[in-house]
């Protein structure tokens, strides 16, 4: 009589659990076309880009994110919240107290000074000199030609990532470490938010460019 074989032990390959990430932006249209672009490059990948339900200025924004953190069921928490908004010219008379409670709070800022524009600009052209919102806006318009009322196309971006994210690091590295970022004209840490997504995705938007 034949000895009884043993059940093979199969392993099946299990699926990289998703990293989910809370974001919430200032602006209504510019920056959720934005993250909805990167949500869609990253479809594949182990991470979840869940955007805000609101948008506003700097601290009710982080207020708002906060909360919406803290709502969720233990078993859906966020590995990481962001919040992505501008310095402005004029400043915005909160943004010191919305980085206070973020740093608190565990919530991470992604600043552009001026405005988000800046970031959309450093995927086409270097931006090295001091400008304010509207002027920000008016150069968009003059080089990115798919940027119209704040809208663009993000296809006309997502191959020129790697270059914004090279041009960002270069304008963080002429201001001094720890620099207040309204201080900072012009200067955009979405860079950081990038890197995030990088390592926590396994992609390289550089790849792209």
């Amino acid at each position: 009589m034949s000895a009884k074989r043993k059940p093979l032990n199969r392993k099946t390959k299990e699926k990289p659990v998703n990293r989910k990430i809370l974001v919430y932006f200032e602006g209504e249209v510019t920056e959720r076309l934005y993250i909805n672009g990167l949500r869609k490059i990253l479809r594949n990948r182990p991470v979840h880009i869940d955007p805000g339900n609101s948008n506003g200025e700097p601290l009710s924004l982080v207020r708002s994110a906060i909360k919406r953190a803290k709502e969720v069921r233990r078993g859906d928490a966020y590995d990481d919240v962001w919040c992505l908004f501008d310095v402005e010219t004029p400043p915005h008379g909160s943004l010191a107290s919305a980085l206070s409670l973020a740093s608190k709070n565990s919530v991470q800022c992604a600043v552009s000074n001026p405005c988000f524009e800046l970031w959309l600009l450093l995927h086409a052209v270097p931006c090295q000199r001091h400008m304010t919102t509207s002027a920000m806006i008016k150069l968009a318009e003059r080089e990115l030609p798919s940027y119209k009322e704040k809208g663009f196309k993000f296809d006309d971006f997502e191959h020129r990532i790697g270059n914004a994210l090279e041009r960002a690091i270069d304008l963080e590295e002429k201001f001094k470490p720890g620099e207040h970022a309204q201080n900072k004209n012009p200067s955009t840490s979405m860079w950081e938010f990038i890197r995030m997504l990088e390592k926590n995705a396994g992609y390289n938007f550089s790849c792209r460019s």
